[in-house]
Formats: C-alpha cells, structure tokens, sequence
C-alpha cells in the first residue's frame, strides 16, 4: 500500500486524533524516545507478518486472556490494523501520512476539563475474596506469585472528555508510553511505564518491572528502602528470572542489566533491563512468547491465569495485555496496557493490579491498587 508523505506540523497530537470524531483510531505517545503515532481510519486488518509489510505502520493491540465474555470489551483487541491517516513525529521530523485521499486537517484547542464524577462501585470484599483464594495457592505451593487485578467503575454526570483526559496523561507521565484506542464509542487508554518487548533490528529488549513502593502515605518508602526490600526483591526476581529462562528458548546471547529504581509520579518500581540478540522472531511472536511475564500474570504462568480466570470477578479485556506499534521494516514496541482504564460515555473502569506472594498484607496491596489508579485519576 504506497502512503503519500506530507509535512504536517502541529503544536498537539491530539488535534489530528480530533479531526476524526467518531472514526476508530489510536493515540501513541513514548515520552522516552519522544515518538508520536496517531492512527485514525482503518485501512485494512492485517492478515500476518508477510501482509505487515506492505504498511508503514501497524497497530496491534491483544486481550489478556484469549476470550472475553464481557459485552464492553467485545471486538476490542486481538488484531493488527493498518489506517489510512497517520500522524507521525519521529527522528525530529513530523509529517502526515494518507492512503487515498488526503483530508484536510484543522487546528483545535485541546479542551481542559475537570470532570464532574463519583466511584460508582465498592470492590473491597471481592478484593479479600481474590486475595483469599490466591494465598490458600501460594500456601499449598502450586504457585509462587499471582498478580491479583481490580476495575473501578466511575461515573460522570456528563460525557468523559477524552482529548481532556489524554493530554494529562501526556503532561502528569514523563518517561512512559501514553496511549488510545478508540473502537464503536469505547477508549482504552492509559500511561504505562513497562516495556514488554521492543524490537530494534537483532536486539531484544524487556523490562522486568515489579515491586512497587509508594512516595506518600502510611506505606511510604524511599527508593533505597524498596531497593533493599527482601518482599519486593523476591517478588522482582520471579519477573526476572522468568523473562530471561523463556528468552533462553530462542537464543543464548542474552544480557541482564543491574536492578535499579524507576521513579513516577506516586510510585517507585524496582526495574531490570533485559536484552537478547535474535532475528528469528518478529515483535509480536515474541510479544505472544512473553505475555503475560509474572509482573501481570504470576508463577507458575498457567496456574496463577486459571486462579485469576477462577477468582477474579471483572474481565480484564485490554488491560495489562500487550499494545504497541511496529513499521514495516518489523521494528516496534509493544508495553503491557497496565495504568489503564475503559471509557464508555459517562462511564469509566479503571483498572490496576499487584503482585502477591506469601508476605503480603491483603489490605496495603489494595492501597498500592489504589495509587497505582492515580494515574488515571488524575487525568480526570
């Protein structure tokens, strides 16, 4: 498919999502790198890798589990897209792309709205009731870690602003990757901090994220205490050594960086680089290899799913599944879609989760929920 290459400069991304109201389309923003990839009008569902590479840029986005039951989640996710409008900055260079015709994109005022809402659910039993279940696991030792999830169902008195909303995303989360999907009236859209695979020509890179300490509050801790924290540490090396053994699978020439601290708004995480060299598998077969690591699943990997496919009372859908873009060539990323919530008109269900193992105290992991929903909070 030959796109057509046009300057295009904008002082927000997210005029070009507001020029097409209504259209499905998608909003990538990594602080990291300082790339923008705003998607809008779907071209065509890309078939598998040999069709990707007749499109400059393909979206893909899956559900955590392979099925989903819940009707707000149905026919979100599981597929790669191409669109027919791109806007791209990258490389110090922002242009628009366009199959077909071109349309003519007009300047907008990104609205600043503070939203009129109430937490419309009460979720704190069922929360006891999950981590209940997977204790009596950890106990019994059929699993290690289950990374336990809660959704939140908040109610507006009008509409949520989702131009609104993304732009503080943008603004609050330097140093992660602010994204949206938009699909038949729903957005998925969140600020997450984890990498789950990025491909850059033969190198392969993971983050292991997991073990998480708050800024504020009657947790608090400083990074060097979360750095040193036997709980934390134990939790972060089951990430850890579960990423590098499924990469031992594919190659040997792995490298592991030093566990080191990453520092958000609320939030510190203890964070481990991991590299591989490979040019066998594309983005999204080794996106399928590693998802979910422990830091969204557990350990065991398919005794901690059924525990959650057993116990957990909301479905997942989007939230802590892989999401990210690749150009034709193959290179991409794709984050975990954690920090996340599900717009639907007055509705919102944010969603966020956290690891448990045996030493954990089922009401400060439900706290640590509840910062780690800033994030989207915040937004509102």
């Amino acid at each position: 498919m030959k796109y057509t290459r046009e300057p295009l400069q904008l002082h927000n991304p997210l005029e070009f999502w507001m020029n097409f109201p209504g259209a499905e389309r998608v909003f990538w923003v990594d602080r990291q790198s300082d790339r923008v990839v705003v998607g809008a009008e779907r071209l065509a569902t890309v078939r598998d890798e040999e069709d990707r590479q007749n499109y400059e840029y393909v979206f893909y986005g899956e559900t955590f589990f392979e099925t989903v039951r819940d009707e707000k989640w149905q026919g979100l996710g599981d597929e790669m897209v191409a669109f027919r409008h791109y806007y791209i900055v990258e490389n110090g260079e922002s242009f628009y792309l366009h199959a077909e015709e071109a349309k003519t994109i007009e300047r907008f005022d990104i609205p600043d709205v503070r939203h009129d809402y109430h937490e419309s659910s009460d979720d704190f039993e069922d929360w006891q009731q999950l981590f209940g279940a997977i204790q009596r696991d950890i106990k019994s030792g059929h699993v290690k870690k289950v990374v336990g999830s809660r959704e939140a169902e908040f109610t507006c008195d009008t509409e949520f602003n989702v131009p609104s909303m993304l732009n503080k995303l943008v603004d609050n989360n330097p140093g992660c990757f602010i994204f949206a999907y938009e699909k038949d009236g729903r957005t998925f859209l969140g600020a997450s901090p984890e990498i789950l695979v990025r491909h850059r020509g033969k190198e392969i890179l993971s983050y292991a994220l997991a073990g998480t300490a708050p800024k504020e509050g009657e947790d608090r801790r400083t990074a060097d205490e979360l750095l040193h924290d036997p709980k934390n540490l134990f939790e972060h090396g089951i990430v850890t050594d579960a990423i590098v053994d499924n990469m031992k699978e594919i190659t040997s020439k792995i490298t592991v960086g030093e566990t080191g601290i990453m520092e958000l708004k609320h939030l510190y995480h203890l964070r481990t680089t991991i590299t591989a060299e490979d040019d066998t598998l594309s983005l999204v077969e080794w996106g399928k290899r590693l998802h979910p690591t422990p830091a969204m699943g557990g350990e065991p990997r398919e005794r901690a799913l059924q525990i959650l496919k057993d116990h957990e009372r909301h479905e997942r859908g989007m939230y802590a599944a892989p999401f990210g873009f690749m150009k034709d060539m193959g290179d991409g990323i794709l984050v975990v879609g954690i920090r996340s919530a599900l717009v639907i008109g007055p509705k919102l269900y944010a969603y966020a989760g956290c690891g448990i193992v045996e030493q954990s105290n089922v009401n400060e992991e439900y706290r640590e929920t509840r910062n780690k929903m800033k994030t989207i909070v915040e937004a509102l």
